[in-house]
Formats: structure tokens, C-alpha cells, sequence
């Protein structure tokens, strides 16, 4: 029987542990002797008292406790029970954590808040924005029984004071030493350097911590110029473990945002306070959004004939206009107010004496954002498009514009479009400030600036030349004005926050709004439109003369009122989704918005809101960064297996991870065994972040990759983090995208114990089987840099008997070129070569032409991806690996290990969408290629070309977050067009049949020489043009050619030894042990000397175990196990019962070798 054993995962003594005490949420059998059986958190603690083995499990407990303590006197004070997105934060709440608290206003921050403060009776400073805020705050209190301070500074009381108050008395507030502290609007103490630093001093952070923050964001902007510096990464290390070593004292809670820190001491702050401050949440919305052509406002107040509205004017025309508009309001028997400054407008408005609000469209007005009015304000107008203006002048001295501008007026501008895209950020921005402050650059980049200068004047030439009035863009709009010129950007996060207050929450549930575009600009309404269809699902402005007024005002009237169905009832969860890296955790997180960012014992968590059908996830969003676990190689068993009575206990250890040299392993050492550092890390910190998250969601989605690695990851994760959560399900995607994501969650499952099984099997054979072959080499060899394993020894024989075959008939290669289709020739010595060529003649006929309809090839499977990159673009199969990788997880290519050739049916409407974009409708021919099966073929996410890819980068710069290179490009549009062909009609080839004499040698050859229509338009097929014009070229060589990666890979899978995650590891793991290297200039694999011995030390002790046969027959067993065809226990016992046979044949192996 195999059992799992985790060497650090008891909830309680952080000891050794098996899956099923884990499963059942128990401690291990030393703390909890007994039979295994799901119990009460306060059962198990009794029981831990009891026996007097209570110790981690204690604040497991304690924190449940405080929890449940909290929610009582939540019931008390406010009288019914906390929403569950106040339960989430009030769990938070209870572990003493500081965070930001991140949701839409009426959603019961502040009262969370208030319920908190008055649970923590200790000193507490509640800072707020306004005296108003500050006395709703302290009567509020007072109501519910609490100590309160609302002028004086007290101890043992809530103090609530305004930022300025506290800046005009800062010594009283430093020296009040507050154990908790709220601010409600962290805008406050982010504005400047000194406010964040007054607010850093409240906090308790000593002067040298707070500078070693400052010091640690310093170096890591330098080491984004110089990314090896082995020094500075050192300095970095050294700094974070300073840092870390000092534990807050302070509580500090954020209720909401709309800044991001960007300052170098704002940023300080957040490092050490370990969140970032969230910004102000949309997820909320029920709005019609309707426009209205033209700027006529009574047509408007004609169709409407209600109050309750807020005006907002678009920022260009100004107060003058403003002021026109009230009167214009006033005059139809309305009344107005100005929303520009205050708060007396709002009181106003509540009351009734104010009918419609006029104010401007500018992000940070008080208008957009401090109104919250649910019940009365029903109705946002926007005159004119909300925008951003600017002087083309200032414009361009941003580089993208630059070049964005010059394509719209036919500048050649693709050189220096293709060397800004390869810019890293810190390079982009220094550039950007040279451009703006005529600053000098030096190398690369002062060779750009002058290219970007030269543009410009182009630019100008032309507009001035050409006389242009408008220029339109897919994201701004250029039109001339009085003889200036000005771009327009659409502010589309004005327009959803102005929007929003229209729709807010009352009694659980969601108003209507409506939101009327009086548009002064067409063409940016269009724009406008297009940008907020990629960030609301399903956004559409309707025209207000197409739709039914009276029917979306009484909607709007009767969502407002205490009791009513018309209000879109709120249903919110929390989750916890666990991906694998952290670039696959930040495109996740930026597909559904902007996320907050947090850390949890030092690791990235992003929070954003994912909306499933009308549920709203709070999501929490955190990267495991590969296995957490793996096989110990502490003193255990049989290399970490303990083998006895048909059991197998596997044992698996964290992984830790030496920055220094960078190798990992899985004995407990305080020191790297490799290199002696003592900066290590450790896979327990990510351990100990998912426990703790798992604690505060209502359900864990686990969303490793899709295989058994992934499956492995899966169950570690599930049994480590079982004891605090039991919702826990696997979710599985092909591609991460939006669509791909929200089905994943819609199809949620459980984990796949089969394939479970069978990646423990191929682990336990690999350690095993591994384990004994190296350290058999290494006694033989007596170096260490030896080892190979099941599916390395038959791979290794292929490249040491080609190596050898090509050396035995190394001699000359003659080539002779006729047009582009080239001949060789094999000769022993040069002079037989000279002679030949000497009196070469050549003599070329055409036979005879025949037409042939060719069928596109399927789209790429891992194994055809890795021998087309080689043949076509000479790329290695591990840099095309990590190009896949890195394209999978920015969500442009769907899952990229995988032998299967289906489409599925969005895939072929993606290459349908395409090509009639390209009026190529008639070329069209979908396919679904394979049967469908666990995965799909690999083909990109979206239409989008290589071209349109480039425009997307310089578009969204901040989209991405990884760093393109040229090879990301060629393989992605590699990808892409292999894809497109295979959904199109069949091309025609020509091929034509020659007889080609060679000094009177007759030689037969049929070559494709023209090809047209369907597929080739896309993915044209190489014709060859062939003339008896010929020139020739000798060098050194074999008749008997070297391997490259794409035979290996071809062999590998055609031999069935190797799987889609294995093809590229198996190759370097050869280069990495020194037994095979790579030419430099064709990247061909030869067999070194090492190499060489090792294969033939193997062959001649244990051929068995590492031929193609036992190999084959081993992964179809382990097949077996992941269909649930074989019982794991045989396939073990067998493994078994070779390998110890084998390890006694090489033992005796070893004994001849020394005895001789």
C-alpha cells in the first residue's frame, strides 16, 4: 500500500505526518494517538491538552476563538450577523494581520472597522479625512458603548482625529504609541514623502528600519539596469533578511485607496507593512449606459423629467461652463449645486434641497470621488467625453506615441519600434524623461532618442504639409485646433468611477443606475466604447432615443425603495486560487482588473474580483513556484521510501533553495550543503502563507498546471492545507485567459488520484534508479558531477553511438549549390574532392511536373514545437521550452506540454475571425484535428498576429510581465501561423522531377517548385528553383550527421520513451551532467569523453534497466496507473525488486573493477 508522508506537515508539532491524519484535519499520531477521524477544532485542542502535546495548534485555536468572539459582538452592536465579506475580514482581523480592506462603499468597511475597534480595547488612533467623518465616526462609537477621544489624546481610548490634526500635533500622536491604527482613506498619508514618514513614525518603525527599506527599493531599481550583478542581488538578499528580522508591534488597517505608492518612501512604507493600500473596487455594477449625440443638456432634461442627477463636465471646457450649465438647469425649474469643494453640497443634495449636482469629470474630484448618495442620485451626465487632454507638443515626448503617430502618417517607423519593444521599464522611462528634459544618453539609447528626435520632425512635416485635421488611433484620438494640435485619451476609469455612484448598495442589495454620454466627439465615444468592452464583460452604449426612458427610470426608482426585487441582490464568496508561478499569478490577477498586493510571510498574495454568472469572488491569488514538496534525501528508508509487509511510505521534504549558488535540496540544513551559504529558503514559507489563507476563504481552488506535475502539486498542496479548510478543488485550464479562467471555476473538480499515483510511481523510479546509477558512476569515476536516469541512458546511447559513427567516417563534404537546392558529396581525403571538382560538370533535365492538393499539417504538439523551432528558427528545445512558458503564462498561448493535435471549437472561430479580418474568408476550412481528449493543441488565445501582438505591448506596457525578446516574437508567430494554416483550404504544389548528371553520375530527385492558394498564403512550404548555375563549398565532415534536438525529440517520441514535459529536460540534464555538449554554431549534440565512458560503464554492468525496451514497458506501467488500469503497489514492488538486483550486480561491478 502507498502512503504519503509529509517530514514537516503536523498542524500541531510541524513533524512528520501521513496524508490521511492530514486529510482528516488532524495532528500526527504522536501528538493525537488514536484512531483517524474528523473532529471539532475544539475537540482536538481539548484532546492536545489533554495529553499535554498542545503547541502550534494553539494559535490555530486562539485565532478561532477571537474570531468567534468578534462576531458576537458584531451581533450585539449592529443587531443582525456580519455579511460574509465581513466575516472574511473580521478573520483577518482576528490574527492581528494588517491589511487593506478592499470593496465598494456599503459594504460595511467602516462598520467592521467600529466593531473592531471597540473588540481591541487598547489605544487606538482612527485617522479620517474631515471633521464631518471624524464626528459620524466618534458618535457612532459612543452608541455602541466605546471609550472614545475625539479632540483630546488618550490612552486606553479610541482616538479619531483628522491627517491635519495629527500633523499640526505630531509629538502628542508619536508619543501616544497607539496598538492599532485605521485610516480611511490612505490618499492622506501618501500625498509626500513627509506625511508617510510622520505616518511611519506613528507605526512604530525605527529610523534605521525604515532607512534599510529605503536603501532595499533603491537596489532593486539599480538591479532591473543589471540583472547579474552578483553582488548587489547579495546586498538585496542581506537587506531583506534585516528587514525581516523586525516584527511589526503595530496593528495598522486601510479602508480604502485611490493612489498608488510610488514615491521611494511610499514604497518603503509598504514593504514594510507588507500591503499595498487597494485602490477603490468597480465590480459592482447595474448601470444602463446610454449616450446622446450632441451637447444639448435641456434634450437631456426633457427625456428625464426627474431629479436626482449629477452633472459632470468634461475637464477642457472648464468653470465657465459649469457655471452656463446651472443656469441653463436652474432656468428649467431645477435646482443646482456645485460639487467642486466640501461637503455642504452633499447634505444638500441627501436633504433634497438640491435637485442635480454639477461638478467635474476629473478622477480625483470630490464630485467623482467622495459622492456617495444611493438613494437619491439615480442619474450620471457626462458633457462632453470624459478625457484627458494634451499639447501634441508634450505628447511626444512619450516614445510609444511617438511611433504610434508616425505609423498613422506613413512614417517608416518598424526599426525603432522592434529596439523600444526589447527596452526593459527602467530603460523605457529614462529614455521617456531624457525625451522630455532634453537630458544627454549614452550608447543604445542616445542612438534611439535621435532616431524618436528625427520622427518628430517628421511628424510634424507631415501634418503641417498635408494640412491634417484628425488623426484616429485605436486608444487616442489627434485633432487640430486653431492651428494647435492635441491628443485626446478617453478616461475610461473617470467614466466607470463617475458611473458607479449611480449604482450603490442598500439593505445587501444593488440599485439601478443609468448613465447618459452627451457626446461632443464621436470618434472617442467609439473609442471610449472599445476600451471599456476589454475591461466591463459585455459593455455596450445604447443609443437614449433606441431605448425605453420611462421603463429604466422606474427601474431605477423602485431599486431604491427598503423592500424590492428590482435590486440586484449581492452574493459574495471568498476564495483562495493557488497557481504555480508568479507570473501566471499576475496576468490571473490583472485579467479581472487592477489587484491589490499584499505579502504573506514574504510571498506575493494579489487580490482581485472575479465575477462567475452573479457570484462575486473575492479572489486571493498566490504562486506555490513549482512543487512545494519532494522526495526527502534525509536518512529514510530506501532513498526516502520505507519498504517492508507490501507497504511503501513515501517521505517528502520542503524544498530549500540557496540563493547563492542557486541549487536546491531537501535535507534540513541551516548551511547549503553546496556552497555553505547560510541565506537559504525554504518551500515552508509558502506552506505557512496557504495555511494561513486557507483559514480566512470560504472555498481553495487549486490551479496547478494540467499534468501530473501539476496533479502533484494539486495534492501536496490539498493535504497540507486540509486541517484549516475542507473546500478545497481542483480547477484545470488550457489557456489563461478571461473565458479559459471563468470556465476553469465553473468546472470545478476534485484532484486526480491517478495521476497522483502515477507521478509518485515515476519520482520513486527516477530517485531510485537515479540514485543507484550515479552513485555506482561516481564510485566508478570518483567525480560528482555524475548521474543519469531510466529515460537519460537510452537518450545518452543514441548520441555516444552517433558520435561515434560520425567520428569513424569524418572525411570531406563537397557541396554543390544548384539555385537553392544543394547536393552533397562524402570524400576521405581533399585531394580525391579537389580533383572532383576540378572537373565537375553538371547537366540538368526536367522529367516531368506533376500537381498534387496538399492538406495544411496540424497544429504543434510539444514534441512538432520543439523540431520546427530547431529546423526553422535554430532554437534549442530548453530556450523554447521557457519562451512557451513564458508565453502560456501571459496568457497568449494555451497550455504548451501536451501530444495532442485537437481544436476546439473557439480555437477554430479564432482562426476564422482572423482570416476575415484579412478578407481571406474564402481560405476558411475549421478543423478539429484530433479526438478531444485532457488537452488541446497548441495554438495562441486570440487573433491577434505577431504585429498586432508588438502593438499591444507598446499599448499596455504594464499588460505583460515578462520581458520580450525577439525569440518570444519568432516563436509566437511560429505558433500562430502554424495554427491559422491548419484552419485553412489546401494549397497546390508543383512538384517537378529532374535528372541531374553530375561529371556523368545520373541522380533522381522530385522537389516541390511552386505552390499556391489556401494554407501557403499563411505558411508557405519551402520550393526550390533549381539551375544547372552552380557553385560549390568544401568542408570538414561525416557522411554520418550529428544529432540535433529535433531527431532527439523525434526518436524520443516516436520510440515512446519520453512525454511533453520531459523531451527538453531530458537533453539538458545529459549537457548539465557533461556527458553530451552542444556545437555552438548548429547546436548539434555530441558525446564528450565522460559521456562516452559513462555509457559504456552502464551498459556493460545493467543494460536492462537503461534500454529502450524496459524504458517503454516502465512508462506504459506508469500510463496504466494514471488511467487507474494498474494497482500502484505491483508496479512498486516490481521497481523494486529490479532496482535492488541491479544494485547488487553493480556492486559487484564496482568490486571487479577495484580488485583489477
Amino acid at each position: 500500500m502507498l502512503k504519503v508522508y509529509y517530514t514537516f506537515g503536523c498542524p500541531n508539532c510541524g513533524g512528520p505526518i501521513d496524508d490521511e491524519h492530514l486529510l482528516a484535519g488532524v495532528p500526527c499520531s504522536k501528538c493525537l494517538p488514536g484512531r483517524v477521524e474528523n473532529l471539532d477544532y475544539r475537540v482536538i485542542y481539548d484532546l492536545l491538552v489533554k495529553n499535554s502535546t498542545l503547541k502550534g495548534y494553539a494559535e490555530y485555536f486562539y485565532d478561532n476563538e477571537t474570531f468567534e468572539e468578534i462576531v458576537r459582538i458584531f451581533k450585539r452592536v449592529i443587531g443582525n450577523e456580519p455579511w460574509n465579506l465581513q466575516k472574511y475580514w473580521i478573520k483577518r482581523l482576528a490574527k492581528s494581520e494588517s491589511f487593506s480592506l478592499s470593496a465598494p462603499t456599503g459594504l460595511g468597511k467602516t462598520t467592521t472597522l467600529l466593531v473592531y475597534s471597540l473588540f481591541f480595547s487598547n489605544t487606538t488612533l482612527y485617522v479620517v479625512p474631515t471633521n464631518s467623518l471624524k464626528d459620524q465616526i466618534c458618535e457612532r462609537l459612543r452608541n455602541m458603548g466605546a471609550k472614545v477621544s475625539c479632540n483630546d489624546v488618550k490612552e486606553e481610548y479610541i482616538n479619531v482625529a483628522t491627517f491635519n490634526r495629527i500633523l499640526r500635533h505630531y509629538d502628542n500622536y508619536v508619543s501616544l504609541q497607539p496598538k492599532l491604527v485605521i485610516v480611511d482613506d490612505s490618499d492622506m498619508i501618501l500625498k509626500s514623502g513627509k506625511t508617510t514618514e510622520v505616518m511611519a513614525k506613528i507605526l512604530g518603525i525605527s529610523e534605521e528600519i525604515f532607512q534599510y527599506a529605503i536603501s532595499l527599493i533603491r537596489l532593486k531599481r539599480i538591479l532591473k539596469f543589471n540583472e547579474d550583478d552578483k553582488e548587489l542581488k547579495n546586498k538585496i538578499v542581506e537587506l531583506e533578511y534585516k528587514i525581516g528580522s523586525w516584527k511589526p508591534f503595530v496593528q495598522f488597517l486601510v479602508a480604502s485607496a485611490t493612489l498608488r505608492p510610488k514615491g521611494i518612501k511610499q514604497q518603503a512604507l509598504r514593504t514594510l507593512i507588507g500591503f499595498e493600500p487597494s485602490t477603490i473596487q468597480t465590480y459592482l455594477r447595474n448601470i444602463a449606459d446610454l449616450y446622446y449625440q450632441g451637447v444639448d443638456i435641456e434634450a437631456i432634461l426633457d427625456k428625464i423629467s426627474d431629479n436626482g442627477g449629477l452633472l459632470l463636465v468634461s475637464k477642457e471646457y472648464g468653470r465657465e461652463k459649469m457655471l452656463e450649465l446651472k443656469e441653463i438647469i436652474e432656468k428649467r425649474g431645477y435646482s443646482t449645486g456645485l460639487a467642486i469643494s466640501g461637503r455642504k453640497f452633499l447634505n444638500k443634495f441627501t436633504e433634497g434641497k438640491i435637485d442635480y449636482l454639477i461638478g467635474s469629470a476629473s478622477y480625483y474630484g470630490v464630485a467623482v470621488r467622495g459622492l456617495d448618495e444611493p438613494k437619491r442620485l439615480k442619474y450620471v451626465i457626462f458633457y462632453g467625453i470624459p478625457k484627458i487632454r494634451l499639447n501634441l507638443t508634450d505628447a511626444l515626448n512619450n516614445p510609444s506615441l511617438i511611433v504610434k503617430i508616425g505609423e498613422l502618417l506613413n512614417i517608416d517607423v518598424k526599426d525603432i519600434r522592434r529596439k523600444l519593444l526589447f527596452l526593459s521599464p527602467p530603460e523605457f522611462q529614462i529614455l521617456r524623461y531624457s525625451l522630455m528634459k532634453d537630458e544627454e544618453l549614452s550608447g543604445k539609447l542616445k542612438d534611439i532618442k535621435v532616431n524618436l528626435i528625427n520622427i518628430k520632425e517628421k511628424i510634424w512635416d507631415v501634418l503641417k504639409s498635408d494640412n491634417i485635421k484628425k488623426l484616429k488611433a485605436d486608444t487616442f484620438l489627434v485633432t487640430e485646433n486653431n492651428g494647435k494640435y492635441y491628443v485626446y485619451i478617453p478616461d475610461t476609469v473617470t467614466y466607470i468611477q463617475a458611473s458607479g455612484r449611480s449604482s450603490r448598495i442598500i439593505s445587501n442589495g444593488l440599485t439601478f443606475g443609468i448613465s447618459i454620454v452627451l457626446v461632443d466627439n464621436i470618434d472617442l465615444l467609439d473609442i471610449l466604447s472599445q476600451k471599456l468592452k476589454k475591461i466591463i464583460p459585455n459593455f455596450m452604449f445604447k443609443n437614449i432615443n433606441e431605448v425605453d426612458i420611462r421603463e429604466l427610470k422606474s427601474l431605477a426608482v423602485s431599486s431604491r425603495e427598503v423592500s424590492t426585487s428590482q435590486k440586484k441582490k449581492i452574493n459574495i464568496k471568498t476564495i483562495l486560487l493557488i497557481v504555480e508561478s508568479p507570473t501566471k499569478a499576475k496576468t490571473i490577477a490583472r485579467l479581472f482588473g487592477r489587484p491589490s498586493r499584499r505579502e504573506v510571510h514574504g510571498i506575493p498574495v494579489y487580490e482581485t474580483i472575479i465575477l462567475v454568472n452573479d457570484e462575486i469572488l473575492i479572489t486571493n491569488i498566490i504562486a506555490t513556484k513549482g512543487h512545494i514538496t519532494d522526495l526527502t534525501t534525509e536518512n529514510i528508508g530506501y532513498y526516502g521510501v520505507e519498504v517492508g509487509n507490501n507497504e511503501f511510505n513515501a517521505y517528502y521534504s520542503p524544498i530549500y533553495k540557496c540563493y547563492n549558488c542557486g541549487k536546491t535540496f531537501t535535507i534540513k540544513s541551516n548551511t547549503c550543503p553546496y556552497c555553505g551559504s547560510v541565506f537559504i529558503s525554504s518551500s515552508e514559507k509558502v506552506v505557512s502563507a496557504l495555511r494561513k489563507l486557507s483559514t480566512e476563504v470560504d472555498e481553495i481552488y487549486i490551479a496547478s498546471d494540467p499534468d501530473q506535475e501539476g496533479e502533484k502539486i494539486a495534492y501536496d498542496v490539498a493535504m497540507l492545507i486540509s486541517p484549516y479548510n475542507k473546500n478545497i478543488y481542483r480547477i484545470k485550464y488550457h489557456e489563461i485567459t478571461r473565458n479559459g479562467i471563468l470556465n476553469a471555476i465553473l468546472n470545478k473538480g476534485k484532484i486526480n488520484m491517478n495521476l497522483v499515483k502515477s507521478q509518485i510511481v515515476r519520482r520513486i523510479e527516477d530517485r531510485w534508479i537515479g540514485f543507484e546509477l550515479s552513485l555506482a558512476l561516481k564510485s566508478m569515476f570518483y567525480e560528482r558531477n555524475h548521474g543519469s536516469g531510466r529515460v537519460q541512458g537510452p537518450v545518452l546511447s543514441w548520441i555516444v553511438e552517433r558520435t561515434k559513427e560520425y567520428k569513424k567516417n569524418y572525411g570531406w563534404i563537397l557541396y554543390i549549390k544548384l539555385g537553392d537546392y544543394a547536393i552533397k558529396k562524402f570524400f576521405r581525403i581533399k585531394e580525391e574532392a579537389n580533383k572532383f571538382i576540378e572537373k565537375l560538370n553538371i547537366k540538368i533535365n526536367l522529367i516531368s511536373e506533376r500537381k498534387e492538393i496538399q492538406n495544411p499539417l496540424p497544429p504543434f504538439t510539444t514534441d512538432s514545437l520543439l523540431m520546427d523551432a530547431y529546423d526553422k528558427l535554430g532554437i534549442g528545445s530548453q530556450i523554447v521550452m521557457k519562451i512557451a512558458q513564458d508565453l502560456f503564462e501571459s496568457g497568449l498561448i494555451t497550455y504548451h506540454r501536451t501530444d495532442s493535435t485537437h481544436v476546439s471549437a473557439l480555437g477554430i472561430s479564432i482562426a476564422k475571425e482572423y482570416l476575415e479580418s484579412k478578407n481571406l474568408n474564402d481560405s476558411f476550412s475549421g478543423r478539429s484535428w484530433g479526438n478531444e481528449g485532457t488537452h488541446e493543441a497548441i495554438r495562441p488565445t486570440s487573433s491577434m498576429d505577431t504585429e498586432s501582438l508588438i502593438k499591444d505591448i507598446e499599448d499596455n506596457p504594464n499588460k505583460y510581465f515578462i520581458k520580450f525578446t525577439k525569440y518570444h516574437l519568432r516563436i509566437y508567430d511560429l505558433i500562430f501561423r502554424r495554427f491559422i494554416a491548419s484552419q485553412m483550404k489546401p494549397a497546390e504544389v508543383t512538384y517537378s522531377k529532374f535528372e541531374i548528371f553530375i561529371n556523368g553520375e545520373k541522380l533522381e530527385v522530385e522537389l516541390p517548385t511552386k505552390i499556391s492558394g489556401g494554407f501557403s498564403i499563411i505558411y508557405p512550404l519551402k520550393t526550390y528553383v533549381v539551375s544547372e548555375k552552380y557553385s560549390t563549398y568544401l568542408t570538414k565532415g561525416s557522411i554520418i550527421p550529428l544529432f540535433t534536438y529535433a531527431e532527439i525529440i523525434k526518436n524520443m517520441k516516436e520510440k515512446e520513451i519520453g512525454r511533453p514535459s520531459t523531451y527538453a529536460k531530458t537533453i539538458s540534464a545529459l549537457i548539465r551532467h557533461g556527458y553530451v555538449v552542444e556545437s555552438k554554431r548548429k547546436a548539434l549534440l555530441i558525446a564528450t569523453n565522460k559521456g562516452i565512458k559513462a555509457y559504456e560503464f552502464l551498459s556493460s554492468c545493467c543494460s536492462d534497466l537503461i534500454s529502450e525496451n524496459r524504458t517503454k514497458l516502465l512508462l506504459q506501467k506508469i500510463d496504466k496507473i494514471a488511467n487507474g488500469d494498474v494497482n500502484v503497489d505491483y508496479v512498486l514492488e516490481d521497481l523494486h525488486k529490479e532496482i535492488t538486483q541491479i544494485s547488487g550486480k553493480l556492486v559487484n561491478s564496482l568490486k571487479l573493477d577495484t580488485n583489477v
